[in-house]
């Protein structure tokens, strides 16, 4: 019986840094496995640097992110990912610029030049005050860049104070965050400027030597639905930004149905029970115990927690509107939301039922509002956004770049401080003539002599931050988490696998016992001969090296196989070798822009 090849890969850099899963999902790659692990120790000031290295929002990436590095964790293979979000949260509480330091934070970031740059005589103009347009203007400052950033409204934040309910999210973090790039001497922040009206697009690219478009996607959409024109039918975020910036609408006499199954949906449904609306009901396509909602299971937990009731899995069919008033919701039942291929293409059963209520809120998607680049030459997609090149964020027209939403469409704060970050590269390589920088990162690898863990940290379980009960029509602005106590935050932390650790054999003083293959609890290493092997050129140079040739290395030799997805990093292995060939390996990485 033949043996069927096993399909092996040789580690690179590449690979030992794409172990550590969290960093690698993240888009500005911060270290969650460098700030966990110094939580665990108690350097909870030395875990906040790391946590704003790459970011200047991490305060507010520890309270409403949507956590990327916790979809990657590979914790999840074992239970449940680490609560990254929440351990930031705990650390930016503690030393974030929200506690009245507006300038420390400002020195733990990694970003190419210094806190205090000599001026280049160089000019650039940022449109728009949210994250992406921040965080360009944060990273350009140290480049000694002088900024404007012109912002439409009298208060700066973007969505974070125009879209995510006060609720969720303390203005006063928000602020302290905004005030600590601003202590940046060559950043010149002018609101209530809106650009197109206040000043025309033509003349910030007269006055700047390169302009960045951060505005984002303001503009709600709705979907065609039979009487959607009806007075009492509302978008979303335009209901969001009076409930955030202005008066917040009277609902005590309005049942409100809100459709869509995305954050914004469930921020609408929330906001609206905070006006005194007696009921809402959330409507969408998606469904959620197949996990096809789009929306937060912060946010689905909050909303039913405060009374929100979702009827997933039915699609809006009609607002049924009787004697001029809305009297409810027709809809469908879902048959299905994507085809065979994964495409979003909905199918509705002939089952229909009436979802009552006395106004409609849409929150079906965000659009855009470009009217002040027509005639500018810069080019749009047929989204509506503005089209750039990846990797610069720069446009079709010289001097001219864009990012956050606007360039990429609706993603996560995260994704706009990422391209932020490299639209301030693209337009520095566009001014300078020099070479765009990347973040980068030196490897560095030790064996541990003496590793041992214990087991607590694989019996842990996952708590998430505790919530605090709230009758939202009598405190819409109640925040309801509460951040952890320090053991907690600790214990927490501790559930990290420390990918970056891992078994590694020296086949020279190995004696082939296998007592590391059947002590190993997650079933991660295995050995075998390398002719049952399938590793291309490389297995064949490398095997050229140690037997001489291949042919030897197939006939004689015999390999210790490592899966990582599997290894739980016990270092159980390398207590029960009794020669000292197997040993826990740690990569340290050194992070550096280059």
């Amino acid at each position: 019986m033949i043996q069927q090849r096993i399909k092996v890969e040789l580690p690179t850099n590449d690979f030992y840094e794409a172990e550590v899963a969290c960093r690698n999902s993240c888009p500005v790659k911060t270290d969650a496995r460098g700030y966990l692990m110094a939580t665990v120790a108690g350097k909870f000031e030395d875990a906040y640097a790391i946590s704003r290295a790459t970011n200047p929002f991490a305060s507010i990436c520890g309270k409403v992110c949507g956590a990327p590095c916790e979809t990657g964790c590979r914790r999840s293979d074992v239970d449940e990912a680490v609560v990254i979000r929440n351990i930031k949260g705990y650390l930016t509480d503690k030393h974030g610029p929200e506690k009245g330091d507006l300038k420390t934070p400002l020195t733990h970031s990694l970003a190419p030049g210094s806190l205090e740059p000599e001026s280049n005589g160089k000019s650039v103009g940022v449109i728009g005050g949210g994250c992406a347009g921040y965080t360009c203007a944060h990273d350009l400052a140290r480049l000694g860049y002088s900024v404007t950033l012109y912002e439409r409204w009298d208060v700066s934040g973007g969505q974070l104070v125009q879209g995510v309910p006060i609720n969720r999210l303390n203005r006063d973090v928000v602020a302290s965050e905004i005030a600590s790039i601003e202590e940046f001497s060559n950043i010149d922040v002018q609101l209530g400027v809106d650009v197109g009206k206040d000043i025309s697009f033509a003349a910030l690219e007269e006055k700047h030597d390169a302009v960045f478009i951060a505005v984002g996607l303001s503009k709600g959409k709705s979907i065609p639905l039979p009487n959607a024109d009806h007075e009492d039918v509302k978008i979303g975020l335009a209901f969001l930004f009076d409930f955030n910036l202005r008066e917040k609408w009277d609902l005590t006499k309005s049942r409100s149905i809100v459709i869509g199954g995305g954050d914004v949906a469930f921020d609408v449904a929330r906001s609206a029970l905070r006006c005194g609306s007696p009921e809402v009901q959330l409507a969408c396509l998606e469904r959620e115990h197949l996990n096809e909602m789009t929306g937060s299971v912060d946010e689905r937990e909050g909303g039913r927690r405060e009374g929100v009731v979702i009827n997933d899995g039915w699609g809006p069919v009609e607002i049924v509107v009787e004697n001029g008033k809305i009297k409810g919701l027709l809809v469908k039942k879902v048959k299905r939301v994507f085809d065979e291929e994964g495409r979003f293409s909905p199918e509705l059963e002939e089952e229909s039922r009436l979802i009552e209520g006395d106004a409609v809120y849409m929150a079906v998607g965000q659009g855009s509002d470009l009217e002040f680049l027509e005639g500018s030459g810069v080019e749009t997609t047929p989204q509506g956004w503005v089209k750039v090149d990846d990797a610069t964020l720069a446009t079709s027209k010289p001097g001219i770049f864009a990012g956050g939403d606007i360039g990429h469409g609706p993603k996560l704060f995260i994704d706009a401080v990422a391209a932020g970050s490299k639209a301030a590269q693209g337009i520095h390589s566009y001014i300078s003539g020099e070479a765009p920088q990347r973040l980068r990162r030196k490897l560095t690898f030790t064996d541990l002599l003496d590793y041992g863990r214990g087991s607590a940290y694989v019996d842990e379980e996952r708590e998430e931050r505790e919530e605090l009960p709230v009758d939202p029509a009598k405190e819409p602005e109640f925040n309801t988490t509460v951040e952890y106590p320090d053991d907690e935050a600790r214990k927490q932390s501790a559930r990290c696998l420390e990918c970056h650790i891992h078994p590694t054999f020296e086949g020279d003083i190995c004696i082939l016992c296998g007592g590391c293959v059947d002590v190993c609890p997650s079933y991660c290493l295995s050995m075998v001969t390398v002719g049952r092997l399938d590793g291309g050129e490389e297995l064949k140079v490398l095997a050229e090296q140690e037997f001489g040739s291949m042919e030897v290395a197939e006939a004689e030799g015999s390999v210790m196989l490592f899966d990582p997805l599997k290894c739980i990093r016990c270092g159980m292995c390398a207590q029960k070798c009794p020669t000292g060939a197997c040993k826990m390996t740690e990569n340290s990485f050194e992070d550096c822009f280059a």
